[in-house]
């Protein structure tokens, strides 16, 4: 096996180890969470997939309507979603987050944020420009995958 091979079994390991030390941060999270593990599904389907319908959802999720129709509704009602009228189908209508909605969600990911802030700080100068350099590939190659569509910058700002 080559050096990059050698080098890209190691990340792969790494990661996957990574992953498992930080799943009871990611279940703490949830758990913190008064949303259900669907409504936090159909928040992020919606708010990482728009646009959406409440088909697509079910589709997406592998439940019925009636099942999305009633998360739908209370996330609605919580003012954490929103139903508009397809720009071309008015019998359609699209689901959208609010900025209570993205609030949410950002709850929920910032646990893990918190933890990751305190575990980058506890590395050394090498390994942080390290680390940043690693990171800003990762992120160049997932954007060259998916078109650069599916990946925030804190140049992006606010969606709304």
């Amino acid at each position: 096996m080559s050096n990059r091979e050698d080098d890209v079994l190691a990340v792969e390991q790494l990661s996957r180890r990574l992953q498992e030390a930080s799943a009871a941060v990611r279940v703490d999270e949830v758990v913190a969470t008064d949303l259900s593990i669907q409504q936090l599904k159909v928040l992020m389907l919606v708010e990482y997939r728009s646009p959406m319908t409440a088909h697509a959802v079910a589709d997406a999720l592998g439940v019925s309507a009636a099942t999305v129709s009633g998360l739908v509704s209370r996330l609605v009602a919580r003012d954490l979603l929103v139903q508009e009228p397809a720009p071309h189908d008015r019998r359609a209508l699209h689901l959208r987050t609010t900025s209570a909605g993205r609030e949410a969600l950002e709850e929920v990911a910032a646990m893990q944020l918190r933890h990751w802030r305190d575990v980058v700080h506890g590395l050394t100068d090498a390994e942080v420009a390290g680390l940043r350099l690693g990171l800003a590939g990762i992120e160049r190659v997932m954007r060259e995958a998916d078109g650069g569509a599916g990946i925030a910058t804190a140049e992006d700002g606010p969606r709304d």
